[in-house]
């Protein structure tokens, strides 16, 4: 690899001082990484543990950007990128930490192929044991279809998130969790949708990219851990709500109408046939697992008789956005 490649780190967080502080750690102490990195980016969506001053005090070298309000994952990521000038960017969440030599990987892969615009390592828990660290992009097919189905008759379009890869596999998408994004495919499609505020921005990242000539590629030998879920606050209710407002967007923005008012309709259709089935069998509601779903469902059912509103999730006082 040509030591003029570089990579800007950014950094989003929210009320997570303690893993971002693990993460800065683990960042600073890879000395692989080091000649490389361009910037280090922390854009805080309006913390009040303290972030700011654990940043100041412990990592000067780190360029804070503090948002008045959370607007966001796709607003924060644009805001930190555009104080960035390295050829790739490797964007984090705060609830991950870098295993040394991993990120030097994802980088030498990078700069070798010039047709990828987006890769992402093997996601892993603390234990090390994988996580699901690819996706597919939502459609009708697997509205109707199970994915295990998919996986098995069409693999070379529907990769098997529960296989062992051992090389690099083309997807439709990859977990946010952690990307590294060329500055080219970042610039010819202009960033981030802000319109999703969590959930799919990746996926419909991935997709333009996709659409721009440019490969997203899974690296199964790259290993980064993953406190899965630890940047949701909220309650499990209000996180799938919220992903249910930002599928809506991501249906309506790339399908007909006709297919959107379809797709809608048959996932409405599921909700209520689930909450019937509940109501006939009701002895499944004996597991406070399935009575937390329950009334998932039933706050699922009530967003679609509103007519699929964009606010009940996960956004701040649950405003109105854009």
């Amino acid at each position: 690899m040509s030591g003029t490649e570089s990579v800007s780190v950014v950094i989003i967080t929210k009320n997570t001082k303690e893993m971002l502080k693990g993460l800065l750690c683990s960042i600073k102490n890879d000395i692989s990484l080091q000649p490389f990195i361009k910037e280090l980016v922390v854009v805080d969506n309006a913390s009040t543990d303290g972030t700011d001053t654990m940043i100041t005090h412990d990592f000067p070298e780190v360029l804070l950007i503090k948002n008045s309000e959370n607007k966001g994952f796709a607003a924060a990521a644009n805001t930190g990128i555009a104080h960035t000038t390295g050829h790739y960017i490797l964007l984090l969440n705060s609830d991950t930490i870098i295993i040394k030599g991993e990120i030097f990987k994802m980088l030498e892969f990078m700069a070798a192929q010039k047709d990828v615009g987006i890769c992402g390592p093997q996601l892993v828990y603390d234990n090390m044991k994988p996580q699901r660290s690819f996706a597919y992009r939502p459609n009708m097919i697997i509205e109707f279809i199970p994915k295990s189905v998919l996986e098995f008759f069409l693999p070379s379009r529907y990769a098997n998130k529960n296989r062992i890869y051992t090389a690099p596999v083309d997807v439709d998408s990859l977990i946010g969790a952690a990307l590294m994004i060329s500055r080219n495919a970042f610039n010819v499609t202009g960033g981030f949708d802000e319109r999703f505020f969590f959930f799919l921005e990746e996926t419909d990242l991935c997709l333009r990219v996709r659409e721009n000539g440019l490969r997203i590629v899974f690296l199964p030998d790259v290993k980064i851990v993953h406190f899965q879920g630890k940047t949701v606050k909220q309650s499990w209710i209000n996180g799938r709500i919220e992903y249910n407002i930002s599928l809506h967007k991501f249906i309506k923005k790339h399908h007909s109408y006709l297919y959107y008012a379809a797709f809608n309709l048959i996932r409405f259709l599921k909700c209520l046939l689930i909450i019937v089935t509940y109501c006939i069998v009701p002895f499944i509601l004996c597991s406070e697992k399935q009575r937390v779903k329950y009334m998932y469902y039933l706050r699922l059912f009530a967003w679609y008789m509103k007519l699929c509103p964009n606010k009940g999730g996960l956004r701040p006082n649950f405003q109105e956005q854009k």
